[in-house]
């Protein structure tokens, strides 16, 4: 069994198939494809992409726009996902030397947006109130179908989905996360554009969303960038000065989430941030200015500016306010929870220590846990073993949303957890 997870363990899986199949996680920034050969359980071929319907949009909202405004948007990002996967599938069975029509079955899971474009369905009506899909999801249907390149007959199921913020990618990482079946009670965290939060154990299961921005995707800030060859992952201070760690070891270019994140700590701890979060006069030396605002020098052609440092507040104060007023509906403090998992590519590199130091994870928490693409590992445990997929069927059945759109508790922690 493959290491999908970075940091957790992959669950041992019985599979009750054979053939080969794929497990296909449609994130919003990036999609992973897994090649298995369901009969000896074993992963021949894993392709990553960043996700080409970006062009249309960078987060969900803009994507449910672009739709909206756009007589063929719901066609456009639909063809664009069917290309993307389509390339994906010959990519991984030119490097297995197995042919396409080889493919048998299929899971593909991602949002609630993602799986609406992946079939051709308008998310038109999750972007107006009351923010009602036209699926939840929790289905089959052929690839072919969908346009994918498999076998005639090829089965495809797409996870159920909890609501229209709440989707399948959730459903599928609360399956190697495993705390739905044990007394513990855990919480899941998805840090994005779009904060998806579950907590519960196996006698109750709440869930809910909160709109974070996509700060911690790079998006709105001045150098903010992907996780890619040039971005900032790091920040530290050595000697008095601040330093930095860059993918690929090459020029900085700008700060991905996990360097933004440090880089915020880093002057909060140093004074050069106050709990407002406004930028102060200590450390001069690390200073600067850039259009008139108060910045901070992070690199050699990177900077952090005041309005940066807004975007990163607003970002943490709606996913601290989201797990607080989650906990609150399901009657539970912080110290209730046994432990903390946090799905995705920003929780799976971000530091802890710095996430806790700016508030972004509440106090009280118990142990936290990177899970790495939890859902890309969910989505191969329901490829190869069908009962996960009655599981997660169950889950949705019985889980409980909740609505945090005029939620007073959650505006009342919302605007106390702005500062830091």
């Amino acid at each position: 069994m493959p290491e999908i997870m970075t940091q957790g363990v992959m669950p041992e899986v019985m599979c009750d198939k054979t053939g080969y199949g794929i497990a296909v996680d449609i994130g919003t920034t990036t999609i992973a494809l897994y090649l298995y050969d369901m009969g000896k359980n074993e992963c021949l071929a894993i392709e990553s992409r960043m996700n080409g319907q970006a062009r249309y949009g960078a987060d969900v909202i803009s994507r449910i726009q672009y739709c909206i405004e756009h007589a063929n948007g719901v066609q456009a990002l639909q063809h664009t996902v069917i290309d993307e996967l389509n390339d994906m599938i010959g990519s991984v069975c030119r490097a297995s030397e197995i042919a396409s029509d080889k493919i048998c079955y299929g899971v593909i899971t991602g949002n609630t947006t993602m799986l609406h474009l992946l079939t051709g369905l308008s998310p038109e009506t999750m972007g107006v109130l009351p923010f009602r899909p036209l699926s939840l999801f929790g289905e089959t249907m052929t690839m072919p179908a969908l346009g994918l390149l498999a076998a005639p007959d090829a089965a495809c199921y797409l996870p159920p989905c909890m609501s229209a913020f709440v989707g399948g990618d959730i459903s599928c990482a609360l399956l190697p996360a495993g705390f739905l079946q044990g007394k513990d009670v855990c919480l899941l965290m998805d840090i994005g554009t779009n904060g998806e939060l579950v907590v519960g154990n196996q006698d109750f299961v709440y869930s809910t969303s909160t709109a974070a921005g996509p700060a911690f995707e790079g998006a709105h800030i001045r150098w903010g960038m992907a996780g890619v060859i040039g971005a900032i992952d790091r920040v530290y201070e050595k000697d008095g000065c601040i330093r930095v760690n860059v993918i690929g070891d090459v020029r900085a270019q700008g700060l991905c989430g996990s360097g933004l994140l440090d880089a915020i700590a880093l002057l909060r701890r140093k004074g050069v941030i106050d709990e407002t979060g406004r930028i102060t006069e200590e450390h001069k030396e690390w200073q600067c200015t850039y259009e008139g605002q108060a910045a901070v020098k992070i690199a050699d052609d990177v900077v952090l500016t005041q309005q940066d440092v807004r975007e990163v507040q607003m970002a943490k104060a709606a996913i601290a306010a989201g797990v607080l007023a989650l906990l609150k509906s399901a009657k539970l403090t912080c110290e209730d929870i046994k432990k903390v998992y946090l799905a995705g590519g920003f929780g799976n590199y971000m530091d802890q220590q710095s996430a806790k130091e700016i508030g972004l994870l509440p106090s009280g928490l118990g142990e936290v846990m990177s899970m790495g693409n939890a859902a890309g590992a969910g989505a191969v445990m329901a490829l190869l073993n069908g009962s996960y997929q009655g599981e997660m069927q169950r889950t949705c059945g019985r889980a409980r949303h909740i609505e945090l759109g005029h939620n007073p508790y959650f505006m009342e922690k919302y605007m106390e957890e702005m500062c830091f």
